[in-house]
């Protein structure tokens, strides 16, 4: 059986502390759930620099802008955002 995993993607800079909390979190939230986790560095690709400079970190799911900035700036507030949203697709695969 193939299993398909919702892909995460961080589009994120090195030196960003915000991105690099995102990132553990994800870590941290991959052992309750399965994804799979991308990490993209605006730095390595002019196009991503442009559109979200003054917005990371960015989080995609499965190629869609879910959250930004200032919407996972709060460190509680991220975590239970973040596990909210692996909860809700980890219940719609369970259908």
């Amino acid at each position: 059986m193939i299993v398909n995993l919702n892909k995460v993607t961080i589009i994120s800079k090195k030196g960003c502390h915000i991105c690099e909390n995102v990132i553990e979190d994800f870590h941290e939230l991959s052992s309750k759930y399965l994804f799979d986790l991308e990490v993209l560095d605006i730095l390595d690709d002019q196009s991503l620099f442009d559109k979200y400079l003054l917005k990371i970190p960015v989080v995609r799911l499965n190629g869609e802008d879910i959250f930004e900035v200032e919407e996972i700036a709060i460190p509680k507030e991220r975590k239970k955002k973040l596990e909210s949203m692996l909860q809700t697709i980890h219940k719609e695969e369970m259908k």
